[in-house]
């Protein structure tokens, strides 16, 4: 449900833990990313958008996981995820979202956080659909991730940016595989059948069975 109005203070958001403000962190990039990754053209301008709050986030973040009582730093943060999530990002095209239905799947069976199982996910959405378009990734690696491209392929540089992310989150707090929440392969055919309740998932690529079955394996 979407408010017609709302009044979002961050002085409320001062006394969110550290774990959850990891996760609102990781969940509100993912957004983004979700947006940043759609089968469009001509949306240079929303992509500057989507890229200057993933930058924005990503110079706030640190300091605000240090200093989790400073409301200059949850006012930035809250605005961001303001704008990820509110729909304002996805102008002019139709954001991919198979990353969140594959997460929603996996809290449904192992109840862990959210932002926890994005961070784990997105990143191995992202090695498996370079090849789809390179460019876009590498587009993100230099203009977010400030991954110089001099001697390098246009998938060298994208490997590198989905790498740099990886890190990023890592240095944050947030996990990196499924093994830290102690989840192994025994439910991957429980996990794709929830993801896939609908049928195909995806606008950047559409993921059958066997794509989410290989993406929760490159999770592990």
């Amino acid at each position: 449900m979407y408010p017609k109005f709302s009044i979002l203070d961050p002085a409320y958001t001062v006394t969110v833990p550290k774990d959850q403000t990891i996760y609102g962190i990781v969940d509100m990039m993912s957004h983004v990313f979700e947006q940043y990754f759609h089968d469009a053209s001509n949306t240079l301008i929303m992509d500057e958008l989507c890229e200057g709050v993933l930058r924005t986030i990503i110079e706030t973040a640190p300091k605000l996981v240090d200093d989790l009582l400073n409301v200059e730093l949850r006012e930035t943060i809250l605005l961001s995820g303001t704008i990820a999530l509110n729909g304002f990002l996805s102008m002019g095209s139709e954001g991919d979202w198979a990353t969140h239905e594959i997460e929603h799947a996996l809290s449904a069976v192992y109840d862990i956080p959210h932002g926890g199982g994005l961070a784990i996910l997105f990143p191995n959405w992202m090695k498996y659909n370079v090849s789809v378009h390179p460019e876009r990734f590498a587009r993100l690696a230099t203009k977010v991730f400030d991954v110089e491209v001099e001697n390098k392929t246009v998938e060298e540089v994208a490997y590198e940016g989905i790498n740099r992310l990886r890190e990023f989150w890592s240095s944050l707090g947030a996990p990196s595989r499924l093994e830290d929440y102690n989840i192994d392969d025994s439910q991957l055919d429980v996990l794709v059948e929830k993801a896939m309740a609908n049928g195909p998932i995806g606008v950047f690529r559409v993921l059958e069975a066997d794509d989410v079955r290989e993406i929760l394996r490159m999770s592990l």
